[in-house]
């Protein structure tokens, strides 16, 4: 019996100090990338005016203040196997943390798939300051802030007995999972909606692009603009369902069969796939968008002749 408890303890020790060292390996390198793309936004005001760019942005914050707060307690606990420290508000503000982050990101993603269709087939669907305030600015803080109170509400003001486990990573999970409606709601809108989206919308967004160009004479510049915003989107996406699809698949297992997969499972193996979409998303973003690679050197202005009957005009025009 003593041998048996024994050897589940190393295996268990042998997978917190894998997942510790895996993390961390990842995590540096993933909050130097994102840095790297903060000081191009910061230095490159292209960046910053381009509309298209502001999704991007936002999902960076997002997902590197994830990287920053919930993998580092997830370390602190695969280092220790235990929460520390280990009490109540401390698993709530972790949790609230993770939780608003995660579904934030999830959130604006879907957004992102939605914006991308009028962006690209729509001709100048936000030109005027109160289309970009009402379809592109306000939709954003609403993904930012409707997890943050949703989360807020059900985890520091629902009136529940806490049933935290300090052994367990994220302490198990908060108490309102406990009352199945409210927790059966946020997963079916919070989850499986946006994740669901996400592959949709972006295969739309694909097979739409592709049916433009053989119908519609498009110009090169725009052609390649709108090429580079569909292989983002697609990149992206793909992380997102890559990392989503096992845990979600799981939870349809135990739904429909009745021989369920242990819970410890899921925690050990499945739980932890959605933090590499934010451990990976500067690195697909960066390698997805050529602007961010290119040097910020000023160009000198040159000059485009137009011919229009006869007479040359010439344009003025400089590369940014």
């Amino acid at each position: 019996m003593s041998s048996n408890i024994s050897n589940s303890t190393n295996i268990s020790s042998l997978k917190n100090e894998i997942r510790f060292i895996l993390f961390l390996t990842l995590q540096i390198p993933s909050i130097i990338c994102s840095l790297y793309i903060f000081l191009q936004y910061a230095t490159r005001s292209n960046l910053r005016q381009s509309i298209h760019h502001h999704i991007v942005l936002v999902l960076l914050c997002s997902s590197f203040l994830f990287v920053a707060i919930p993998v580092s307690a997830s370390e602190a606990f695969f280092y220790t196997a235990t929460v520390r420290p280990a009490s109540y508000l401390f698993c709530s503000i972790w949790t609230w943390v993770h939780y608003t982050t995660n579904i934030a990101n999830l959130i604006l993603m879907s957004f992102s798939c939605i914006e991308r269709h009028l962006l690209i087939f729509r001709l100048n669907p936000l030109r005027t300051r109160f289309r970009r305030i009402v379809y592109h600015y306000i939709p954003i803080v609403v993904c930012l802030l409707y997890p943050a109170l949703f989360y807020f509400i059900l985890i520091f003001l629902y009136p529940c007995e806490p049933v935290y486990d300090f052994s367990q990573l994220l302490c198990i999970m908060p108490c309102y999972f406990m009352n199945i409606p409210i927790g059966n709601v946020d997963t079916f809108v919070n989850n499986w909606m946006p994740i669901f989206a996400i592959p949709l919308l972006s295969l739309a967004l694909f097979a739409r692009f592709l049916l433009q160009k053989r119908q519609v004479h498009i110009e090169i510049f725009q052609w390649k603009r709108d090429r580079k915003m569909v292989i983002q989107l697609l990149s992206i996406a793909c992380l997102y369902f890559f990392m989503w699809a096992p845990l979600k698949s799981v939870s349809i297992y135990n739904l429909v069969w009745r021989v369920k997969l242990s819970s410890q499972f899921q925690i050990d193996y499945m739980f932890i796939l959605p933090y590499f979409i934010h451990l990976f998303y500067p690195f697909v973003i960066l390698f997805t968008n050529s602007e961010f690679r290119r040097r910020n050197r000023l160009q000198p202005n040159f000059i485009t002749p137009i011919h229009r009957r006869g007479k040359t005009c010439a344009i003025q025009r400089s590369n940014k």
